[in-house]
Parts: C-alpha cells; sequence; structure tokens
C-alpha cells in the first residue's frame, strides 16, 4: 500500500464493512447458522424471513420478531437464541480478514482519516463492529438501514477533504458515487478466491453465499479492482 502526499494532506478513506473488512458469509450463514441449528428452524424459512427483514436494514432481533409474529418462533426460543449470540459471538475478531488491522493501523499512523459506512440496522452493525475491536481506528461510524443510499452519507463529508477513497464490495453503490461525484476513488473490493467463483461445488457456493452475488455484478463505472486492502492505493 503506498500511503501517497496527497492522502496526508487533506485526504480520507471510506470503508465498507461487511464483505470487505469482515467475513460476513462465514459468520452469519455458516456459524451463526449452526449455533441456531439446535433449535430447529427450518432452514428455507430462515432464508425467506432472512430476504423480508435484509432490504430495511438486518439485525437479528429483526429476524427473529419476524419468525416470531409468523409463528415459526415461540418467544422462549428467541430468548434462547440471544443468549447463544451473547455467549458464543461476542468476540467476534476472528471473523476480519487477514489485512484490515495492519491497514488500519497504517491509516492511523499516517494520520489519514478513516470512516466507517455500512448498510444495515445500527445496532446490529455497531454490535459486529464493536465485536470485531475496530471502533477505534474510525473518526466517525455511518450505518444507512436504506439499500444504495451510501452516496447520501458520502456527500456529508466529501467536501472536507482534497481526496477520498471509497471502498466497498457492491459496485452498485460505487456506482451510484461515482455518477454523483467522479473525482472519487472507487475501489471494488472482492472477498471471493478466483476459484471459488466459477466453483459449481455447493459447499463451496455456501460459503461465499452473499459475496460471489456480489462479485459477479456487472458495474456501470470503472472502478479498482481488488482483492485485498494492500491494493489500495492511497
Amino acid at each position: 500500500m503506498s500511503l501517497g502526499g496527497g492522502m496526508r494532506n487533506g485526504g480520507a478513506v471510506l470503508l465498507d464493512f461487511d464483505h470487505t473488512l469482515f467475513d460476513t458469509d462465514r459468520f452469519f450463514w455458516i456459524d451463526i447458522r449452526a449455533a441456531f441449528n439446535q433449535f430447529g428452524i427450518d432452514g428455507r424459512r430462515w432464508e425467506e424471513s432472512y430476504a423480508r427483514v435484509w432490504p430495511d436494514g438486518y439485525s437479528l432481533e429483526k429476524h427473529l420478531d419476524y419468525l416470531t409474529r409468523q409463528g415459526q418462533v415461540t418467544v422462549s426460543v428467541k430468548t434462547a437464541i440471544q443468549q447463544v449470540l451473547r455467549a458464543s459471538f461476542a468476540d467476534l475478531r476472528s471473523y476480519l480478514f487477514t489485512d484490515v488491522e495492519p491497514f488500519l493501523s497504517r491509516l492511523q499512523a499516517a494520520k489519514i482519516p478513516c470512516f466507517l459506512l455500512s448498510f444495515g440496522d445500527a445496532s446490529w452493525q455497531e454490535y459486529k463492529v464493536h465485536g470485531a475491536g475496530l471502533a477505534h481506528f474510525f473518526e466517525d461510524v455511518f450505518y444507512t438501514p436504506k439499500v444504495q443510499a451510501k452516496v447520501e452519507v458520502v456527500e456529508k463529508v466529501v467536501g472536507r477533504f482534497g481526496r477520498i477513497a471509497v471502498v466497498d464490495n457492491d459496485p452498485r453503490e460505487l456506482d451510484l458515487i461515482k455518477a454523483r461525484h467522479p473525482e472519487i476513488e472507487t475501489f471494488w473490493i472482492t472477498r471471493v478466491p478466483r476459484d471459488a467463483l466459477e466453483s459449481v461445488d455447493s459447499e463451496t457456493r455456501e460459503r461465499f453465499r452473499e459475496a460471489r452475488a456480489y462479485a459477479t455484478l456487472l458495474a456501470e463505472f470503472p472502478h479498482h479492482r481488488c482483492h485485498t486492502l494492500s491494493e489500495v492505493t492511497l
């Protein structure tokens, strides 16, 4: 990673969280799901209900509330699931990609302001960010419950810096940012190994369930493609 003088003199970095800094597929679709299997929640209904809740900014609380209203989860099961979450998923540092803390530490050492910009329910996203031990790296943290609304948050900080770099795994978010602010450097990061992108193996597809979908989208604007944060030039 090159920390250029232009970034040190009035620049900033905005980072996405899920699938960019945090291995959300392994956390949610592999480990959380496995931990909750003991409660006998039907897999198909779990996925269908997740799809219903996600567009309004996902949180496990909203998901469980939905399942409870549908009669698919009892209040006692909901309480038990919340206890499992607190007991087994308090420390989330193991879900960070290995390059995250070194990258953030270098930004901090170079005095380059770093902002977190994430889609999702604020309480759920805060739980993951604090559980991963990252909160102290960011000058500010922004959560938006609206799909493809990150550009609105970007516009709150764009006038404060001479140069901005945005790193996200969703090219649709980057497209909206680039359309309004072509001067912003946009990095489309994909954490899926190259061989896994083409794999038809069901286990591999499940391991990178959401990340694969983002990686295969088409972008309207050109963005810097990368697989690691070390490829983000500043």
